[in-house]
């Protein structure tokens, strides 16, 4: 757990400001590319940096660089430069970047990593420094105040040795990684920076602003803040807040689990715990709590260090220590570390500056005893920062993305705020609503890697959001749809939680919301089909009999198809066409009246179909005829009384002939051509108004994502039909084009899963909007909507794949 540790102590961002020095332009090089030196198909070289750039001409030293090349080399979109914490040694990232990113992100870069100057193979420097003295935070000392001085001199001193040692700041990396750039061949990068690396990235940025093409900063620091307040942050506010994580993972109270925890860490700092590998001290507690806080899977190990030390057991204290490393010993690690942060950082000199701003910080949280704004070395640094700090910058093209847990321990979302707010609208920042360090590449959410994904791959950004613990997929899917697709908003509802992104209104910027009506389109289908079986099952309607018994006349061929034909789309009566998607068709039709009559005909006058599957929305108007000459009342009607009524879907109507959706709704939202004929591409025009009778029962119901979720549900648990005619609704026949693996049965759509089994479900789709839902036997349930009409296969793939990702996750 290497990064649960001490190292993991570490990947902190800083975000200041760099002036470049004067340096010679970097060309590109012909690298000598090799084998790694470790496992895998990434490949090795390194590029020659002065050391100091002050003089470009005078010594220097190789970086170490790998490269994981793209294998889809029609998908590459150039270089992507990444930097996961630290600071320290990044070589072998690229081994297992394919764990952490999508394949989109593979396919779409050449994934480039190397070990920083100091660090690793690059120039490795070592200030000879003890185990005890390699602690990156200054943590209490027994010894109090003099003890935590003289820790700091020594390793001041040590490290004063070194002559690299005043050059390892992030200004200098930076330069080093334009020389990366330059020597790939690249004119720009894109760039992802984890903790640490943000400080990197945004320092980079600053120095070489056009050579950024995308930014993504996961887990930041404050650019105002770096670097001593960033860490007062973290070991104050952040620590406290995602305490109560770890608390709740106990079970206990915060205040109990506090003082117990203090009451050890005391007992250890009076009678250190003697194990066989190693001494425990109240510091190593405090840092194995620490360390758990990154990640919840950490948790059980505290817990189980918490009842070793109360319980004095030094077996279990060694074994868990071992496994958190609470012993590391890393020379050089930990003496770059320091490099970097004195070079980088502004450290007061006066030692009684520390000790009264950690006492007051350990007497408000007393956890972490202070230990974020205790005495550094760079208090007795050998050699002052070279460059000044770097201010992060609104001007610049808006290329950033941002993501931040709310609960990071480390690197707190009042933090990445602050960033957001200081890049202006360079900057989009999304929060996870979930704990620990890292969001994009070190967490397991579905949200944040999805927008993540797309950012890098397609450039796409969403306003600033939250990724919700829960229904994370979703809400991904959502984002993806909003930002990759172009979908102007998105809502949804799943298992009772409304979910939303983008805009209901392109025009006001109106958010978009789970509760605003839209048009459902063939969804109607479902409710008219209920309506029929419901006849079914009263004995007033025989599936197996002609249409010719109750409809004489009405069709000029195939009136021996069967009402079971008509529901299962087997009929083999054509759809009709309309004129609202001719040229300037909307304009001139969106409010004709239609009858089902002149649409039955309009239809009829195409040659019949065979008797095979063929979607055609005659049929239902044709059901709705049915469901009309059987009861004598307006299908409307029916629907009303049997259905919406008695589920309370008040947000459920059938409109007739209004063209305006009535109640609180979101804007539809289509496409035309040159010639104003809708189209899947073009200038995007509202198409709210129309007139349903455009369709009548084959689609004109108006909805919401709820009360679809609400009927499906009832649907599907016999609250509305025997079982018999249940039954019969589910026998379906194969329905490849629409959906693959698909099967139609009657009014209902059977959809296999990619997590096994089935989903029941419809959808619709139709001007201004398109609906997809899902709801499975064992009670799972999703609806959906987004504000356009269908558009590009990609969105319509997208829609599909979001119901998939609701129901398996």
């Amino acid at each position: 757990m290497r990064k649960t540790m001490r190292k993991t102590l570490t990947l902190l961002g800083v975000v200041a400001g760099v002036v470049a020095l004067g340096q010679a332009p970097a060309t590109a090089e012909d690298l000598a590319w090799g084998p790694c030196p470790f496992e895998g198909r990434a490949e090795c070289a390194t590029v020659r940096v002065p050391v100091d750039y002050r003089h470009p001409d005078g010594d220097g030293l190789d970086v170490h660089i790998s490269r994981l090349r793209s294998e889809r080399p029609d998908l590459r979109r150039g270089t992507l430069v990444m930097n996961q914490g630290g600071p320290g040694p990044h070589l072998t990232d690229t081994a297992r970047i394919h764990e952490l990113v999508p394949r989109s992100v593979l396919d779409a870069y050449d994934i480039v990593s190397f070990d920083q100057r100091g660090f690793g193979t690059s120039a490795p420097v070592h200030c000879g420094l003890t185990p005890d003295e390699q602690f990156t935070f200054p943590w209490p000392l027994p010894g109090g105040e003099p003890a935590m001085r003289g820790r700091a001199r020594r390793i001041a001193d040590k490290c004063a040795a070194q002559p690299l040692v005043p050059f390892l700041g992030t200004a200098d990396v930076a330069r080093d990684m334009d020389r990366i750039r330059a020597a790939l061949g690249e004119d720009t990068i894109t760039y992802v920076g984890v903790s640490y690396g943000t400080y990197l990235g945004e320092v980079y940025d600053a120095m070489f602003p056009d050579r950024v093409d995308r930014m993504l900063l996961d887990s930041n620091v404050d650019a105002a803040s770096a670097w001593r307040n960033t860490f007062r942050d973290s070991m104050t506010t952040g620590v406290d807040v995602r305490f109560r994580d770890f608390a709740a993972y106990l079970g206990r109270d915060p205040a109990d689990v506090r003082q117990e925890f203090l009451g050890l860490v005391d007992g250890l700092d009076r009678t250190p715990l003697a194990t066989p590998s190693g001494v425990l001290t109240g510091a190593h507690l405090r840092i194995t709590l620490f360390a758990s806080l990154y990640d919840d899977g950490a948790f059980p190990l505290a817990a189980r260090m918490i009842t070793a030390v109360r319980d004095r057991d030094a077996a279990a204290a060694a074994e868990l220590g071992d496994e958190l490393q609470v012993w590391y010993d890393d020379d050089n690690d930990a003496s770059a570390e320091m490099g970097v942060f004195c070079a980088d950082g502004t450290f007061p000199h006066d030692p009684e500056v520390y000790a009264t701003q950690a006492k007051a910080d350990a007497k408000r949280y007393p956890l972490t005893g202070g230990a974020g704004a205790a005495i550094w070395p760079c208090a007795y640094w050998a050699s002052d920062p070279a460059d000044p700090p770097v201010r992060v910058s609104p001007r610049g093209r808006s290329n950033i993305l941002l993501t931040n847990n709310l609960r990071d321990p480390a690197t707190t979302i009042g933090a990445a705020s602050a960033l957001r707010r200081q890049y202006g609208d360079r900057a989009r920042l999304v929060g996870v609503d979930q704990g620990g360090h890292g969001a994009f590449m070190f967490s397991a959410n579905a949200c944040v890697q999805q927008i993540g994904a797309d950012f890098l791959v397609h450039g796409a950004r969403p306003e600033d959001m939250t990724c919700p613990s829960a229904h994370a997929g979703l809400a991904g899917a959502l984002a993806h749809l909003t930002t990759a697709t172009g979908v102007p908003g998105a809502a949804a509802e799943v298992d009772g939680v409304p979910l939303a992104s983008g805009v209901a209104d392109v025009r006001t910027g109106r958010p978009m919301r789970a509760t605003d009506r839209v048009r459902i389109f063939s969804n109607t289908k479902a409710f008219v089909a209920t309506v029929v079986l419901q006849l079914v099952g009263e004995g007033k309607v025989e599936l197996d009999a002609p249409m010719s018994r109750y409809l004489p006349g009405v069709l000029p061929y195939h009136e021996d198809s069967t009402v079971r034909e008509v529901l299962q789309h087997t009929s083999g009566v054509p759809d009709f066409d309309s004129s609202v998607f001719g040229p300037g068709g909307y304009e001139a039709h969106r409010l004709d009246h239609h009858t089902p009559e002149g649409l039955v005909a309009d239809a009829t006058a195409n040659p019949p179909l065979s008797k095979e599957f063929h979607y055609s929305t005659t049929n239902y108007v044709l059901a709705g005829m049915i469901v009309e000459a059987v009861t004598g009342h307006p299908y409307a009607d029916e629907v009303r009384d049997r259905v919406l009524r008695p589920l309370h879907l008040r947000d459920t109507v059938l409109p007739g002939d209004t063209a305006a959706i009535p109640g609180r709704h979101a804007q539809g939202y289509a496409h035309v051509d040159a010639e104003d004929r809708i189209n899947d591409q073009g200038r995007r025009i509202d198409v709210t108004t129309l007139n349903p009778s455009l369709v009548w029962a084959g689609g004109e119901a108006v909805s919401t994502v709820g009360d679809l979720n609400r009927f499906f549900s009832a649907l599907l648990d016999g609250r509305l039909l025997a079982p018999a005619q249940l039954a019969e609704m589910r026998k379906t026949v194969p329905a490849p084009e629409l959906i693959a693996g698909a099967g139609y049965g009657l009014g209902l759509i059977r959809v296999p899963l990619s997590c096994g089994g089935e989903c029941w479900t419809h959808g619709g789709s139709g001007l201004g909007f398109q609906t997809r839902s899902g709801v499975t036997t064992d009670g799972r349930q999703v609806s959906i909507v987004v504000n356009t009409s269908p558009n590009t296969p990609e969105q319509s793939r997208a829609m599909l794949d979001a119901v998939d990702t609701a129901l398996c996750e």
